[in-house]
């Protein structure tokens, strides 16, 4: 099944080629590495919501600013109107939520991840917790640190998605996330044969 990139993330990538008068990529093979991307703070702002959208089912345009999840008699909106905060090697996800109990109020979760003196690859670390009101975040902190995670996720793999395909038709992967205070540096790569149809079988444990 082919992947479809949100078309934010495609006039994203050709504004950047544009802007820095970059010649469309050309095919790449398994484990090239792409141009670099630097998505400012504010950018990312608007393609994490596309993200956001994304990962709550919404693949399409829609007027809807919320969900809605349930669990037991306990409700919680969700805002997809996310935001980040950004700092070196540092990438607050900010969500806005609602309840009964709450109001409205905003959750942070926080991703530890590499910076431009420090690169650690795709790698991040969240906290078990977010930080907001206790009563969310003790219903609902597992649930908001993962969709935290789809959406940032989300966003930096359909950016690196935009930049190209490899010889086999592949879009291409992250290999490398960045952050600092000016923006977030996605570094993309032709994926390798493993991580695809590739025709390797994985190996039978006998015990």
């Amino acid at each position: 099944m082919a992947e479809t990139i949100a078309p934010e993330f495609v006039r994203f990538i050709a504004d950047e080629r544009r802007a820095r008068r970059l010649s469309a990529a050309r095919p790449t093979t398994e484990g090239d590495i792409a141009e670099t991307v630097m998505v400012g703070a504010g950018q990312a702002n608007e393609l994490l919501r596309v993200a956001a959208r994304r990962a709550a089912g919404f693949f399409r345009p829609t007027k809807r600013t919320e969900v809605v999840w349930v669990e037991g008699e306990s409700e919680l909106a969700v805002s997809l109107d996310v935001r980040v905060k950004l700092d070196a090697g540092l990438i607050v996800v900010l969500i806005p939520v609602r309840c009964d109990q709450t109001s409205n109020a905003v959750v942070e979760v926080a991703f530890v991840c590499g910076a431009p003196d420090q690169p650690a690859g795709l790698y991040a670390a969240a906290q078990r917790r977010p930080r907001g009101p206790e009563l969310v975040v003790a219903t609902w902190g597992d649930a908001l640190v993962a969709f935290a995670w789809h959406c940032l996720l989300g966003m930096v793999t359909g950016i690196a998605g935009a930049t190209g395909k490899d010889q086999r038709g592949n879009v291409h992967v992250p290999a490398e996330l960045t952050a600092n205070a000016r923006g977030i540096e996605i570094v993309p790569m032709a994926r390798h044969r493993f991580s695809g149809a590739s025709g390797l079988k994985p190996a039978v444990v006998k015990r």
